[in-house]
């Protein structure tokens, strides 16, 4: 219990500071705007490019864990067409459920928390699993963008193409999915950039963590859920307890190392992306479930993730 609170509470406890500066106006919503285009265009591309970067090897046990969380998101989406039709949700909802149920906070709730779990691992050993992870997140980005539009736009009425085509563009822009690319060349590549650079890319990436959990916690004081509860709750059982379910029950037959089996598991418990919000928004989804989707599975992932380090 000891190790779960230690690993946990930092990275809670950084999120509900980000909450209260936010409620108490001490952090403005235009700052709070600004930290989070800095994280997101500077700070942790910088995280990604170094980690696929500087890679010795693909790590071993990538390719299985990235199919197994694959197969697990795949059955999760079925799963929330199920239950959105249960719950007789209207056409133009069911994008947005299906979305909130299924897009893990990857970059800004997964990574930290892995990072901050292996904090005691030998400095190495922590950076391979560390690279596994964006290994693994690299095209599950490419993977969350596309699926996610498809679904917005398939649940709309009417012609929706110039919306698509221009939402497609920002996927093709998207400094995250183009971070990755980049890393990918670069390890690729028969030569390394000097090592200045590396260390430079490595000194601005650590700020993503701290700084990711600020915009979470702030965006999370000037969200409402105008009365979407009931909707808002399937969404966030069906992201944080069914799809760790789902992708412990896949990775059995694998024998997947330990620490590989940590890095799944916690992908796989981590509450609802902030950019489904963005993306609800964009394409005219239903932007109070999408808000109440990240704040309650924000508050179930405590357990869920709880459950996930004390466990792996």
């Amino acid at each position: 219990m000891g190790y779960i609170i230690s690993t946990l509470f930092p990275v809670f406890a950084v999120l509900g500071l980000g909450y209260i500066l936010a409620r108490k106006t001490f952090l403005s919503r235009d700052f709070l705007n600004e930290l989070n285009r800095f994280v997101y265009y500077i700070s942790l591309p910088a995280l990604i490019i170094n980690g696929l970067a500087t890679a010795q090897s693909l790590p071993s046990g990538t390719v299985p864990t990235f199919l197994i969380y694959m197969a697990a998101t795949f059955l999760v989406i079925g799963a929330a067409f199920l239950t959105a039709r249960l719950l007789k949700l209207q056409r133009w909802q069911f994008g947005t459920f299906i979305q909130a149920s299924f897009r893990g906070n990857l970059a800004f709730i997964g990574i930290p928390v892995l990072v901050y779990a292996l904090r005691d691992y030998p400095k190495e050993f922590a950076a391979g699993i560390v690279a596994q992870a964006i290994f693994v997140f690299a095209p599950t980005m490419i993977f969350y963008n596309v699926v996610s539009v498809l679904l917005l736009i398939g649940s709309r009425d009417g012609d929706a193409s110039d919306r698509m085509r221009g939402m497609l563009k920002s996927i093709a822009t998207n400094p995250l999915i183009l971070a990755s690319v980049g890393g990918v060349i670069l390890f690729l590549l028969p030569f390394s950039l000097p090592e200045p650079v590396y260390n430079t890319l490595e000194f601005v990436g650590r700020i993503a963590a701290p700084a990711a959990l600020i915009c979470v916690g702030g965006g999370m004081a000037v969200v409402s859920m105008e009365g979407r509860y009931r909707s808002a709750t399937f969404s966030a059982i069906l992201k944080t307890a069914v799809t760790p379910l789902f992708a412990w029950v896949m990775s059995l037959p694998f024998n997947l190392s330990s620490e590989t089996t940590l890095l799944l598991m916690i992908f796989a418990a981590t509450p609802t992306a902030v950019a489904s919000y963005v993306m609800a928004k964009e394409l005219d989804g239903d932007e109070a479930m999408a808000s109440g989707g990240i704040v309650l599975s924000t508050v179930f992932s405590i357990i869920s993730l709880s459950i996930v380090v004390g466990l792996f």
